[in-house]
């Protein structure tokens, strides 16, 4: 019996990974104690695709990365760079260290709110604080290298046939007939054959 190696699908599933930030807001920018709305537009944008490293234990991935984002307050039309971390662990029975991981995210949400911050004790007044969250769909593929036993043929050859050309042919040539002879014909006879002595 033929073995040959090659990888087998362990397992097919789709996870939720959340990568989250929370840094101090832009001078100018406050909430609203009543709505907590910022009293600024902030919008958050993504630059490129997450970056995620992945770690195996026993019934376990592991994802750590970030989401590279652009933090853009308007209208004092201020920009800034930042990078949202995440730490995700996903349980999965069969998978286990030396298996292959693949990943495909597809960012679904990404939002930015404001949140009053704790002042020192003895000072007045509050600081704002952003809060910036990202929500990732992954569907995530686990393979291993496995040694496989191909099924032994039962029989060595198939009896051949001829092809559907051959046939045609042979068909045709068999059907086909040839026209009458037009010297045989009584026309001919009567007014091109030469007169009998």
């Amino acid at each position: 019996m033929a073995r040959i190696k090659t990888n087998v699908i362990i397992a097919e599933i789709e996870a939720t990974k959340i990568a989250s930030l929370d840094l101090k807001a832009p001078i100018g920018v406050d909430v609203d104690l009543k709505t907590g709305e910022l009293t600024e537009i902030v919008r958050v944008e993504p630059v490129r695709d997450p970056v995620l490293r992945k770690t195996i234990i026993p019934g376990k991935l592991i994802n750590e990365g970030f989401l590279k984002a652009r933090l853009l307050v308007e209208p004092e039309d201020m920009e800034t760079i930042m990078y949202l971390p995440f730490y995700s662990v996903t349980k999965i029975d069969e998978i286990k260290p030396g298996d292959q991981v693949a990943e495909v995210s597809e960012l679904e949400h990404i939002s930015v709110s404001g949140l009053p911050d704790v002042v020192p004790i003895g000072q007045s007044g509050y600081k704002v604080k952003l809060l910036v969250r990202a929500l990732l769909k992954v569907q995530i593929t686990v393979t291993r290298e496995e040694i496989v036993s191909l099924p032994e043929e039962e029989n060595s050859r198939l009896p051949e046939f001829p092809s559907d050309r051959a046939i045609r042919l042979k068909e045709t040539a068999s059907h086909r007939r040839r026209p009458p002879s037009k010297f045989n014909s009584d026309t001919w006879n009567r007014y091109w054959a030469p007169p009998h002595r």
